[in-house]
C-alpha cells in the first residue's frame, strides 16, 4: 500500500510498521504534511510533527517526497526544546485509518 499525504484529509491516521517500532501520524494539514506524531522513540508522548520526506530504497524510479511505501524510511521534523529529526527504519506495513464519524445528537 502507498499512501500520498498531500492526498489525505484532516484528522486521518496512517499506522506505519517499521522494522523496530511502531508509529502513528495523525494528520492535521494534509496539503503541508503536518500532524500529531506517536510511538517509536517518542512513546505515547504525542508530538506536532512535519513530515519531511520518504527515502525510498535505492533501486527505486524517483516519485513523490511525501508518497510512503513499504521500503522506505519516513523523515518527520518535530519541536521541543530544539528542532529535531527523527528518521524511521524501514518501513514494513502502512495502514490508512479514517475517523470515524461520532454522532453528536441529543442523549
Amino acid at each position: 500500500m502507498e499512501i500520498l499525504v498531500t492526498e489525505m484529509n484532516a484528522s486521518d491516521e496512517i499506522t506505519i510498521r517499521t522494522q523496530f517500532s511502531d508509529y502513528r501520524f495523525r494528520v492535521t494539514d494534509p496539503v503541508e504534511c503536518r500532524g500529531v506524531l506517536t510511538g517509536g522513540k517518542l512513546g505515547t508522548d504525542p508530538r506536532e510533527a512535519l513530515l519531511v520526506e520518504a527515502i525510498p530504497p535505492e533501486a527505486c524510479e524517483p516519485r513523490a517526497s511525501v508518497q510512503l511505501e513499504p521500503g522506505d524510511r519516513a523523515v518527520f521534523l518535530f519541536a521541543g526544546n530544539e528542532l529535531k529529526r527523527l528518521t524511521t527504519s524501514t518501513i514494513t506495513e502502512i495502514v490508512l485509518s479514517e475517523p470515524t464519524e461520532t454522532s453528536t445528537g441529543d442523549c
